[in-house]
């Protein structure tokens, strides 16, 4: 095969994952903005999970990241913890 056949190709296929890329891009970035406005539309993340397939973590860490207020107070451990010293022995 000559080398500009090979060269063309290759262009092709890198401007091909490119496009993938930037497509999953978009796909993931949608799929988050819409786990979003499920849990602040009242869904539970349990929920959110067993609907999707992907771990109570996974919902919770996305949740996180765009700012959703969790349904509930935090429990009485977690509060601790969040205070300086917190989680070290007393």
């Amino acid at each position: 095969m000559p080398e500009e056949e090979v060269v063309t190709r290759l262009k092709k296929a890198a401007a091909a994952k490119k496009r993938a890329e930037k497509s999953a891009d978009n796909a993931h970035q949608a799929f988050e903005v819409s786990v979003a406005d499920a849990l602040r539309g009242g869904l539970k993340p349990a929920h959110v999970a067993e609907l999707t397939g992907y771990s109570y973590e996974t919902i919770r860490r996305i949740a996180r990241a765009h700012h959703v207020e969790p349904l509930r107070e935090p429990t009485v451990t977690s509060r601790k913890k969040s205070q300086p010293g917190g989680d070290s022995p007393a």
